[in-house]
């Protein structure tokens, strides 16, 4: 943002050559071990842009810049570890960024604690944890010009249009190519202010027409990233004869600098991840106790002791090789705060501290199963278990219907929805069609993974279950959710399953074996139908054996 340069150039090599020999003793001067234990990691803070970045005053000569407010902000409160604004250059336009990224230019390094060396646009990128963008208005000036007579504006519309769009197009380009190198690094891009406010009240509507559309490419440019823009049109705007005091510069004053480092630093507090999001965790049982865990804060001295405070009063202390805490007797539909500090040995505490929020509810009582036609039922209680386990479900008029036969359909839902299989392809039944469109998807997912199989290309899905058939089912669940084939210890002791193939009776005996199903007088029954209230209490068991 400047194309005021050219009489200063002398002025200005001259003052940055000055710039790097005398900073590494501001440098040192600089430099502040935080004071006292601390969950927060000091930034490397790296700004990169035109000559908002570089610092030129508003009278054309070099000085400090924004990035310089904001990294001095940064060290007085011991978040900063270093800060670089050496490639931040008066002139550049985003095609000059562009190009150091892709040559990945040396330049020496200008800020606090490491000026002077030599670095990479790579490696300044991924060493940095902060990162401030400034670029787009020398894009826009170029094609914008006053007359000297008149003070009027003089620029092709089409040109400066175009000028403006490729503005976004090279924004997204940067930010790629920084997420790339460094996708951890947290950027924060500025908006442009009016740079022209001493121009006449006739030109300003355009002006900020420009501007407006400058800010919106930019913005455009910042989709599909995690930078955060920073606009500081407003609060410039709010004293120009201060921000922006000479009509012939459109640089910044002091003051002007000072206003957009705060602009930054205001972004910085509500949206900048200082704390990890797991310094503090809790652990909510549902009841009326939580379980808060932390990590250790860093310190150079040892950390004697961790504070626990609830909604601002202190509950407990623990030592300092301790980093958890039980909150008990909390009250139900409220909501907590709970934060943890810091103390070592020379006493100091911790001034920036994690915290985390913590709702309690109300814990539900189970509501009973109630079906009128099961009280005096045998299978009552695996009734009520398979209902409660969400394995089956009862009838609208409150009753299970016990005695009454499960379908071959039915049974393969219950199976498909428990196992949460899911299928894009379509079973290769030709009787199945006047399902609705999730039954025929639950037979198939069902017919993938090798539950179900069909005779001559067809299910009969309305016929009855048989006791056989639920087993061979069950069996190929049970493989399918182990990886494995399961082999029998030993043959199941019904005498009337003989007759029966050997996966039939390899399936029955999977059933005996995990006491699943016992039979009856030394009978399985293999060829009846399984009734609701033998299915639930089959599957229930069932479903105990596949949490071990």
């Amino acid at each position: 943002m400047n194309r005021f340069m050219k009489k200063f150039g002398f002025v200005f090599i001259f003052a940055l050559l000055f710039q790097i020999a005398a900073s590494p003793l501001q440098s040192k001067a600089a430099e502040s071990d935080a004071a006292g234990p601390t969950w927060v990691k000091p930034v490397n803070y790296l700004a990169l842009g035109d000559s908002l970045a570089f610092g030129i005053t508003s009278e054309g000569m070099p000085g400090k810049g924004y990035p310089d407010y904001l990294a001095q902000s940064l060290q007085e409160m011991n978040l900063l570890v270093s800060s670089n604004k050496g490639f931040a250059y008066p002139g550049y336009s985003t095609p000059d960024v562009v190009k150091d990224l892709t040559d990945n230019a040396t330049k020496p390094s200008v800020g606090i604690n490491q000026t002077g060396q030599m670095m990479s646009l790579h490696q300044a990128i991924q060493d940095a944890d902060l990162i401030t963008l400034s670029v787009g208005a020398n894009d826009m000036l170029k094609h914008f010009k006053i007359d000297p007579t008149t003070g009027a504006p003089q620029f092709d519309m089409a040109q400066l249009t175009a000028a403006i769009q490729q503005v976004g197009v090279n924004t997204n380009q940067i930010l790629k190519s920084i997420m790339e190198l460094n996708p951890h690094a947290q950027v924060y891009v500025m908006g442009y202010y009016n740079p022209f406010p001493a121009l006449a009240t006739d030109y300003q509507p355009q002006i900020a027409q420009l501007v407006t559309g400058l800010n919106g490419s930019i913005q455009a440019g910042m989709k599909g990233s995690t930078a955060v823009f920073v606009p500081t049109s407003e609060k410039i705007a709010m004293n120009y004869p201060a921000y922006v005091p000479n009509p012939q510069n459109i640089h910044l004053s002091e003051a002007g600098y000072k206003v957009v480092a705060g602009e930054f630093e205001n972004k910085l507090t509500a949206t900048y991840s200082w704390m990890p999001k797991d310094s503090l965790t809790a652990n909510y049982t549902g009841d009326t106790t939580a379980t808060l865990t932390w990590k250790a804060a860093m310190d150079t001295k040892k950390i004697t002791n961790y504070l626990i405070y609830e909604n601002g009063e202190k509950i407990g202390e623990v030592d300092g090789d301790v980093w958890t805490f039980n909150v008990t007797n909390l009250k139900p539909n409220l909501d907590y705060q709970f934060m943890v500090k810091a103390v070592n040995e020379a006493n100091q505490m911790s001034s920036m501290n994690p915290t985390v929020m913590l709702k309690t509810t109300t814990p539900e009582l189970p509501k009973p199963i109630v079906f009128k036609d099961i009280e005096n039922h045998w299978a009552k209680m695996y009734i009520q278990q398979a209902v409660g386990m969400g394995i089956v479900a009862g009838f609208s008029d409150a009753t299970f219907r016990p005695d009454k036969t499960l379908t071959r359909v039915q049974a393969n839902s219950i199976i498909v929805r428990t196992l949460g299989l899911k299928s894009d392809k379509t079973a290769p039944f030709k009787d199945i069609g006047h399902f609705s469109k999730p039954i025929q998807s639950e037979l198939a997912a069902a017919y993938q993974f090798g539950i179900i199989k069909g005779v001559n290309g067809e299910f009969k899905p309305n016929d009855p279950v048989t006791r056989a058939q639920l087993a061979a089912m069950l069996k190929r669940t049970y493989e399918l959710v182990n990886g494995k084939p399961y082999v029998a210890k030993a043959p199941a002791p019904f005498k009337d399953i003989s007759g029966y193939g050997t996966e039939a009776q390899n399936s029955i005996a999977f059933l005996h074996e995990f006491g699943i199903v016992s039979g009856s007088n030394g009978k399985f029954m293999p060829g009846h139908g399984t009734t609701r209230g033998q299915a639930a209490k089959i599957l229930v068991n069932y479903s105990m054996i596949l949490k071990k």
